[in-house]
């Protein structure tokens, strides 16, 4: 889906095409912003299903016009996951499980079934914040994850996440042709020097060089890592979103001085 013809989300959207869905510059609005996750008390045990995630998106205008800026948004591959299902007419965990975990060889990353709330054992549990304003801090573990949906709704271990990183780098899950549109990047101002291609992130390391990966995010847990052209690979997991236990800037920054030290010693 590294190109194809432009689709009119709705009569406040603009056209897009699925380059700037997986570039996160088609201007949607995220519709995480929309659906209440900073009251996780209230949606822990909440499902949600994909049109009701793109409904809250699609009720607030474009942010900017589309290929004007990058700014990251889960609309964009919400949207990108319901073009699999168009395209192949088959559930989009489905095809990522046969075209990406099995083939990867992906023993401990799956997607959950509708209604699943639980880990396979044994897992690390996970905290979260109950909600914004009284601070209270509460076991995530078992949580409906539905509202990830195609853009983030899996389980996996730092391990696997890893070689994932390793295997699509090195071209085992990709065609060289479409790697190379993959790496194709622009500006992503989140942090210094950080770049976004189709699907990826490519981050700047302090020994040198850059990594080539993605990060995860979800209440109870955040992931970060990925792999670099010369051949190492990192995965990395936390057991609580930034500002659970503490400062969220700080503490996101410094899982990110981690990744890099696992990189770079």
């Amino acid at each position: 889906m590294s190109s194809g013809a432009p689709a009119r989300w709705g009569p406040h959207q603009p056209e897009s095409g699925g380059r700037q869905l997986l570039q996160h510059t088609s201007g949607l609005p995220n519709y995480t912003e929309h659906i209440g996750l900073e009251d996780f008390a209230r949606i822990q045990h909440k499902f949600f299903h994909p049109h009701d995630l793109l409904t809250a998106a699609l009720a607030h205008p474009a942010e900017f016009a589309p290929g004007a800026k990058w700014k990251y948004g889960n609309t964009n591959y919400l949207l990108a996951g319901l073009l699999i299902e168009k395209v192949t007419e088959r559930p989009v965990q489905e095809q990522i499980t046969e075209r990406v975990i099995r083939k990867a060889g992906l023993r401990h990353t799956s997607w959950p079934q509708p209604g699943d709330r639980t880990l396979p054992v044994p897992h690390a549990r996970g905290y979260a914040l109950s909600g914004l304003e009284n601070g209270k801090v509460v076991d995530a573990t078992r949580m409906d994850p539905s509202w990830g949906g195609a853009a983030g709704q899996l389980i996996s271990t730092p391990s696997d996440l890893a070689k994932f990183a390793r295997l699509l780098l090195d071209g085992k899950l990709l065609a060289p042709g479409q790697l190379a549109e993959m790496r194709k990047t622009v500006d992503a101002p989140i942090m210094p020097g950080w770049r976004y291609g189709l699907g990826v992130l490519r981050a700047p390391l302090s020994c040198g060089g850059a990594y080539w990966g993605h990060g995860g995010d979800i209440d109870g847990y955040e992931t970060r890592g990925g792999a670099t052209d010369d051949g190492r690979s990192v995965g990395l997991a936390v057991t609580a979103l930034p500002g659970t236990f503490s400062n969220a800037e700080k503490s996101a920054k410094a899982v990110m001085s981690a990744t890099d030290t696992a990189f770079c010693n």
